[in-house]
């Protein structure tokens, strides 16, 4: 079974994939710990990243409030993703924030997972590190780490709020 697969950067420089499959439809592990949660495009280019993804993959752009100034839901008219009692509306398919810090637009893939401090503490030991340790935000307890090559990730334990 062959896929194809093409890595690409949008106007802002943030580099992605794109990925046609072949007989494998994409992630079996959704909605549950370990899970991909969501990925953010943290970019200096909002307007033009958004027209750009908009052609490219047919990409809607929505304020979100709750996600401070500048940020925006992608959605994706007619995906169902995510479950019922998630945070987002279940046809978002990312999320964009503006860049607030120095470096480069990039993506950011955030991960579900059941014990934060667990996974950070873990991350340690098998060579990665935590980039910013376990913290509160509204409904999650999250951190930010970096795998033994070098790639950033985030993590997200669901609180009852």
């Amino acid at each position: 079974m062959r896929c194809r697969l093409a890595v690409l950067a949008d106007p802002s420089g943030a580099v992605f994939c794109a990925w046609e499959p072949a007989g494998r439809q994409g992630a079996r592990l959704v909605n549950e710990p370990r899970a991909r949660a969501m990925s953010t495009l943290i970019t200096s280019e909002i307007e033009a990243c958004a027209a750009f993804y908009g052609k490219l993959f047919g990409w809607g752009m929505d304020p979100f409030e709750a996600g401070g100034p500048d940020v925006s839901l992608c959605r994706l008219p007619g995906y169902v993703g995510g479950e019922l009692r998630q945070p987002v509306p279940r046809d978002v398919v990312a999320v964009m924030a503006p860049l607030t810090s120095t470096g480069p637009s990039r993506w950011n893939v955030d991960f579900w997972i059941e014990d934060a401090d667990a996974a950070a503490s873990a991350a340690q030991k098998l060579g990665g590190s935590i980039v910013v340790p376990p913290f509160e935000v509204t409904g999650f307890r999250t951190a930010v780490l970096q795998d033994p090559q070098g790639a950033i990730f985030s993590i997200s334990q669901r609180r009852n709020i």
